[in-house]
């Protein structure tokens, strides 16, 4: 999440949280992730993966009301041989997510209504095996000062340990962020969420903080940093990511 400073476009990247304001009707915005490297949690081995071009397109419908398209990228990760001492490492696409965002209030709304669903399009360790599905309430407010908080709960059904079946989770994310020059935003926030997969509750919880840099009204570059607060989150996120309104 990112201060929203006086420009066009809003992004829902970089950070943890999702902005409440709704892409105008009749524009166009492409948003996502350049690159990104992820250690993996401790309980599963603290494996690494990289991730490349996640992309997001957001399209305006009608005042207050948006459509989404999201890829989850190409993801290299290894691949240990059985029996030898080697790995290698091979790039596996992943899921699409379909989504729509109701900004209950109009295209700059402070309360906004998030649905989505994961289709299992992607392969191997890429694809979660089965679809999933949510709902997110993403809030913001404007502070003195030039900050801004932003809340976004929320619930769904997400895939079982076993690609198969569903299960619920819950949870939400919260940050903090502000303009620290003209242009340039700076953002802290914090996850927490509950996996009630039959094989087993996990939480996970991170910690991240992001910088973007707003290029002129309709354009936006950011780098963020995230860190695992518990066995079951990744230990560390580092991402690139970008912004762009056609």
């Amino acid at each position: 999440m990112a201060a929203r400073a006086q420009a066009a476009i809003c992004p829902e990247v970089p950070g943890q949280t999702t902005p409440p304001c709704v892409t105008a009707a009749g524009q166009i915005v492409v948003e996502g992730t350049l690159a990104a490297w992820t250690q993996g949690a401790s309980s599963g081995g603290g494996e690494h993966q990289f991730t490349l071009a996640a992309p997001l397109l957001r399209f305006g419908l009608t005042p207050g009301l948006e459509a989404q398209i999201g890829w989850a990228g190409l993801t290299w990760s290894p691949d240990s041989a059985e029996g030898a001492g080697t790995q290698s490492h091979r790039g596996e696409p992943g899921d699409l997510t379909l989504g729509a965002l109701y900004g209950t209030g109009g295209p700059d709304a402070a309360v906004a209504l998030q649905g989505f669903v994961t289709l299992p399009t992607g392969r191997g360790r890429a694809t979660a095996g089965d679809w999933s599905a949510g709902l997110r309430i993403p809030l913001a407010r404007s502070l003195d000062g030039g900050w801004q908080v932003a809340l976004t709960p929320e619930a769904g059904l997400a895939v079982n340990a076993s690609g198969q079946g569903r299960h619920a989770a819950f949870g939400g994310a919260a940050g903090v962020s502000r303009e620290i020059r003209k242009g340039v935003i700076a953002g802290v926030d914090i996850s927490l969420f509950r996996d009630l997969d039959p094989e087993g509750d996990t939480t996970r919880s991170a910690v991240s903080a992001t910088l973007a840099w707003q290029v002129g009204p309709n354009a936006q570059f950011d780098i963020g940093a995230a860190f695992g607060l518990t066995a079951d989150s990744p230990r560390t996120l580092i991402a690139i990511g970008f912004a762009r309104q056609l």
